[in-house]
This record gives structure tokens, C-alpha cells and sequence, in this order.
């Protein structure tokens, strides 16, 4: 079975459409042969510090900085239930076709759920920059191979964990400085 992974349901409703697809399932559609499934965005996220230590749960100076040596992605809970068909689908596929949109996170937000959930079938590309029928059908017949922006993936990966270092940790530190110098609040730092 072929499946399409979408970054979001509208996008997978433009792609089946294309494609012919018009079985409607629980967080997809079928048609013959493929299935089109989608994303809600990131399914899934960096997990937080408590998840790599549970003494990280309290925040102290003396755990400063936290730098993760096996980074961890946890499943969003409010996207738990689309989660769960795409794990089920990418089990089921014998070919996958990442549908994404044509970016850095859009790669990112195929990749990690491959990662994720294991699969190591073949993948292929839909590069899109519009989603109207013409575009569509002109990419489906020139899929790119999945290798060809794997670079991508890596750059979005760099990216979030480059935001997450400098988050968790300076938002802790601040705060932390801010609270001896009799501020009660949180100091939100990030990256840009």
C-alpha cells in the first residue's frame, strides 16, 4: 500500500482528490492502492527535561545546562488520536510518499514521525508549491527520490534542538536570577 503523509487534513483532502481517493477513514483516505494520511501540523515534540531526568522537574542552578546526550520526541496529547492512525498506516505501507509541505519543517514534520515509528520502506518526494490539480498532478508524476532532501530534515532538526538548548536553559537560568533578585515571574528566553 502507498501512503501519502500530509502536513495537514487540507492537504490531504487536495492530494486524495487527485489521486482518485474518496474513501473516507478514521485520519485518512483510501482509494486504490494508497492512502492518504496527514499530519496536524507537528505531531509530535522535544520532550521536556523531566523526561531525560526527573530531578530535572525542579529548576536549579546546580542543573545548569541541560544538554541532552539521546535526544527524546514525545507524541503531542492533543494529537494522540492522529498519532496513532499514522503509526498504523506507515506499519501497514510498503511505500511512502512524503506530502508534506515543500520546506525544512514540512520535512522535519515527515521525518520524525518515520523515525518515530520505524519505518524503513522506500520513500519518495511530492515536491508541491501550489495546491491546485495541475500542480498536483504535474508533481505526482515527477516524485523525487526521498534521499534528495533528507538535508533539509537535518536542518529543521538543528533548528529545534538549537531552540530547545537555549529555551530550556535560559529560561531557566533567568528566571533563577530573577527570582534572588525578588522577581516572582517567569523569563521567557528564546532563541530569536
Amino acid at each position: 500500500m502507498r501512503v501519502f503523509l500530509c502536513e495537514k487534513p487540507s492537504q490531504g483532502k487536495d492530494i486524495a482528490r487527485v489521486l482518485g481517493a474518496t474513501g473516507r477513514g478514521e485520519g485518512c483516505i483510501r482509494g486504490q492502492g494508497v492512502v492518504v494520511t496527514w499530519g496536524i501540523g507537528h505531531l509530535l515534540e522535544q520532550a521536556q527535561p523531566d523526561a531525560y531526568d526527573p530531578q530535572l522537574k525542579s529548576w536549579t542552578l546546580e542543573s545548569l545546562p541541560i544538554l541532552p546526550t539521546q535526544w527524546k520526541v514525545e507524541v503531542k496529547p492533543k494529537t494522540t488520536g492522529q498519532f496513532k492512525v499514522v503509526k498504523a498506516l506507515l506499519k501497514k505501507a510498503t511505500e511512502l510518499v512524503i506530502a508534506t509541505d515543500a520546506d525544512r519543517e514540512g520535512e522535519m514534520i515527515a521525518r520524525e514521525l518515520l523515525e518515530h515509528c520505524g519505518y524503513r520502506g522506500p520513500v519518495q518526494r511530492l515536491w508541491l508549491s501550489a495546491l491546485n490539480d495541475a500542480s498536483i498532478c504535474q508533481a505526482l508524476a515527477s516524485l523525487k527520490p526521498g534521499a534528495e532532501n533528507f538535508p533539509l530534515y537535518h536542518s529543521a532538526l538543528a533548528r529545534s534542538r538549537a531552540d530547545w538548548l537555549i529555551g530550556m536553559n535560559f529560561t531557566r537560568l533567568f528566571t533563577l536570577l530573577g527570582r534572588q533578585a525578588g522577581y516572582s515571574g517567569v523569563l521567557s528566553v528564546g532563541r530569536v
